[in-house]
């Protein structure tokens, strides 16, 4: 199924609690005297949200960084740390690989960062490149993993060293969105992202937008479909959305829905279409540009 490259659904799985109420009912009437009234249910407050701690405490100590950091190739510090978290990694958790291939890549990048985060040092990603440090006056940026999802391991996955002070990591933390309401866990934005092998939310949005095609008709123009598919348009996309983030919420999931730059002009959703259900499998991710990299050792993970 086919979606907007300019388009994500992030669906939060929201955990219900049950609320418990304790009421209290009616006892026995003493013999000759009155019935006593009954107290009225007193309701459990609900706690607030835990907020998460911060991902690399070793990040937490150092000042943010800059996006006007200068970068230059030079003698990387940090290589054999960067190459012994991947095989760290690897023997804690197998099963986000498949031989060289990586199968999560937001799961990977977060897995460095804490095991980085293990040896004192800072790392973080704009999802593109590994930066580490471990003081503020410079960065080594790596690149471990190809367009492909392959393991870029050894002195291949090392760009450049990002310096005077500051450097360009921490990154800036644009701050947490505001608390949802009715949703039980604390605000938190995303690490790194990357596509799954498979969605574990792929039957819910199926589900959900085959009701949304039934329920709201009027959101789209069935006379009209993206060529070679049967992907109806859609002629208002922000209903679109928000029914979608209705429907989801209903489920038990939370979504924030947000718009991203130029793309949510209204010429542009005229010409998005809606996926049929069965076809989510078809979605594709938009490619990257990517320059031209050295070759890497072969990934070793004993």
């Amino acid at each position: 199924m086919r979606l907007s490259a300019s388009r994500f659904v992030g669906l939060t799985l929201v955990g219900l609690g049950a609320l418990s109420l304790n009421v209290c009912g009616g006892g026995g009437s003493s013999p000759g005297g009155p019935t006593p009234p009954t107290p009225p249910p007193v309701a459990t407050p609900t706690p607030p949200p835990t907020i998460d701690p911060p991902l690399s405490g070793s990040c937490a100590k150092l000042p943010a960084g800059s996006a006007t950091a200068s970068c230059k190739t030079d003698t990387p510090d940090f290589q054999t740390q960067v190459d012994e978290a991947i095989r760290t990694l690897h023997r804690e958790q197998p099963q986000m690989f498949d031989g060289d291939q990586v199968l999560s890549a937001g799961g990977f990048y977060v897995g460095l960062i804490r095991v980085l985060d293990r040896q004192g040092l800072c790392a973080a990603t704009e999802g593109e490149e590994l930066g580490v440090a471990n003081s503020a006056s410079y960065n080594e940026q790596y690149d471990v993993l190809s367009a492909k999802g392959g393991v870029r391991f050894g002195p291949g996955s090392y760009r450049v060293t990002c310096s005077p002070s500051p450097s360009s990591i921490p990154l800036p933390s644009p701050g947490l969105p505001p608390q949802q309401q009715g949703c039980p866990l604390a605000p938190s934005r995303e690490i790194a992202c990357g596509r799954e092998p498979e969605g574990k939310y792929y039957l819910e949005v199926e589900a959900a937008i085959t009701q949304i095609l039934k329920d709201k008709p009027e959101l789209f123009d069935f006379s009209e479909t993206a060529p070679g598919t049967d992907f109806v348009r859609i002629v208002d996309l922000l209903g679109y959305n928000k029914g979608m983030v209705d429907i989801m919420t209903t489920k038990g999931f939370l979504r924030e829905a947000r718009r991203r730059g130029a793309g949510a002009r209204e010429g542009h959703e005229r010409q998005q279409r809606a996926p049929r259900p069965g076809h989510l499998s078809r979605q594709l991710l938009p490619g990257r540009v990517l320059r031209k990299r050295p070759a890497s050792a072969a990934f070793t993970p004993a």
